[in-house]
């Protein structure tokens, strides 16, 4: 079974990038996550509170949209996780800035969820592989098209590429800022699901993962 790399990138790694880590994984509403299909996920943060476990109020909206949960304690940003990643994914685009500025070559790997969502769905389906192509394949396929694809993306504003970011730490802008990244994860899991039987781990091999843990302190930077 082929195999890949995703690597998602906020600020503090402990609001955006792990919610989005976490659905990409292991799925939300119909589609199926990416880990049983092969494709491992991560997340970093470019000033990251390292340490620090998923914000409890986002992780309580994750895990309310049917999201299995597992413990994450805030990682810094690499030179060696961006190298080793096929797709590197970034809440906004300063944090797209970011990954470039500390690894150059990584530039034409690295969009924001909003774009790489949307360059999925210009793509479609087809265009990434026949019955035979499986998540992995589906997935760098992608990586390799969605560059040229970017000329032909109507953006209205720059902004509209980046993530929320929480303004107010409560339980309704977490509930905004799940509900439009968990929007995007579906498009993207859509797009890279394969067909089904192929590449398939069986549910039974994962182990049980944790809740998220207690909560991390309130004054904390973007995640």
């Amino acid at each position: 079974m082929d195999t890949a790399t995703i690597l998602v990138v906020c600020t503090g790694n402990i609001r955006r990038s792990p919610a989005v880590e976490v659905m990409l994984r292991e799925g939300v509403g119909p589609t199926s996550g990416v880990a049983r299909h092969g494709i491992s996920v991560i997340s970093a943060g470019t000033e990251a509170l390292v340490g620090y476990e998923m914000d409890p109020v986002i992780a309580a909206e994750v895990a309310a949209a049917g999201v299995r949960m597992s413990r994450h304690e805030a990682y810094g940003l690499t030179v060696e996780d961006i190298e080793a990643s096929d797709l590197i994914i970034t809440a906004e685009r300063s944090h797209r800035r970011e990954v470039a500025r500390l690894v150059p070559s990584a530039v034409t790997r690295t969009f924001t969820l909003v774009e790489i969502a949307a360059l999925g769905a210009q793509i479609g389906r087809q265009a990434l592989g026949g019955t035979e192509a499986g998540a992995a394949a589906r997935l760098l396929t992608l990586v390799d098209m969605a560059p040229l694809q970017k000329a032909r993306r109507v953006v209205r504003r720059p902004a509209d590429d980046d993530l929320i970011d929480l303004r107010k730490r409560s339980p309704r802008e977490a509930k905004r800022l799940v509900g439009e990244a968990r929007a995007h994860v579906e498009t993207l899991l859509r797009v890279l699901e394969p067909e089904p039987g192929l590449s398939l781990v069986n549910k039974a091999q994962h182990v049980g993962q944790a809740p998220p843990g207690p909560a991390a302190p309130t004054a904390a930077p973007a995640g």
